[in-house]
């Protein structure tokens, strides 16, 4: 006789704090989806495409500016003020101003399509190593093939909104959030080599040459004073072949700086291997 059809107030209290305590967890789960999507959302639309926004160029160099050297140590000068300075490793003025003719000189040219930039980085989320590669670079070379020494790179230039891996999604998040290159102001990585060090006395067709290569790298408005160790074949009179490479830190071009971060939210190892083979073909004045 002491059965009730009615619940007590306890059961009532029980089930009440399993609505509350069921809608929390919902809440959470909606909020932690909700976020989630939102960062999808915000990488696919502020990650922009690879399209660049012009075709790849650098300013050229000339023959001529082997003839019109600066009054200190070998630093040469363009004549025209868009071109960038360079410098070249190991010759006096003098021994510049005695060369008879530019006719044993040549102007090399990148050739894009032949050629590729790539980074290469270890990932710890998934494990494995991330490469992006894009063939959006330019520059000139001038080998002088009676004196080496004199001879020089100019500005090289590289599209880095044009890098692409193997995987559109990191792709989209290395133009949004990495490099920022989806921004006009970041689109482009300009390095202007100041030293080239290890040129032989005599280059020959045919011959390899392994030379170091010291620049300024800029990359999302940082820049840094880097080294390439480069490999450089001359083919031909009328082409060129190199590999150049290095090693970077992420951080020191503020490159997922884990300080800013508060934590390894990435999972991307600190330093990173450039790598720059291309070809060059000669082109005339």
């Amino acid at each position: 006789m002491g059965y009730s059809r009615y619940p007590s107030n306890v059961s009532v209290r029980n089930n009440s704090w399993r609505v509350v305590l069921f809608g929390i967890v919902m809440l959470g789960i909606g909020a932690v989806i909700g976020g989630i999507t939102s960062i999808f959302l915000f990488i696919r639309i502020t990650g922009g495409t690879a399209a660049p926004s012009a075709p790849i160029s650098a300013p050229t160099l000339s023959l001529e500016m082997l003839s019109t050297p600066s009054a200190s140590s070998g630093v040469f000068t363009p004549n025209s003020p868009t071109m960038m300075p360079t410098l070249v490793a190991g010759v006096a003025v003098t021994e510049v101003s005695a060369i008879p003719t530019l006719l044993s000189s040549q102007l090399f040219r990148i050739v894009s399509e032949e050629s590729e930039a790539r980074f290469s980085v270890s990932e710890t989320v998934p494990i494995g190593i991330a490469v992006g590669r894009t063939n959006q670079v330019a520059g000139d070379i001038i080998v002088d093939f009676n004196n080496p020494s004199n001879s020089r790179i100019g500005l090289i230039r590289i599209n880095l909104r044009t890098l692409q891996t193997d995987d559109p999604d990191r792709d989209r998040s290395i133009r949004c959030c990495v490099l920022l290159s989806a921004q006009e102001a970041y689109e482009f990585s300009d390095f202007i080599p100041t030293s080239i060090s290890g040129l032989p006395e005599l280059v020959q067709i045919g011959q390899e040459v392994d030379i170091e290569v010291t620049g300024d790298l800029t990359l999302r408005g940082t820049t840094r004073t880097v080294t390439f160790d480069v490999s450089l074949t001359i083919m031909s009179a009328d082409e060129l072949r190199g590999l150049g490479r290095t090693v970077v830190n992420r951080s020191e071009f503020g490159i997922l700086n884990d300080v800013e971060n508060m934590f390894d939210y990435h999972g991307v190892a600190e330093s990173v291997t450039l790598e720059f083979e291309f070809v060059a073909r000669a082109v005339q004045q």
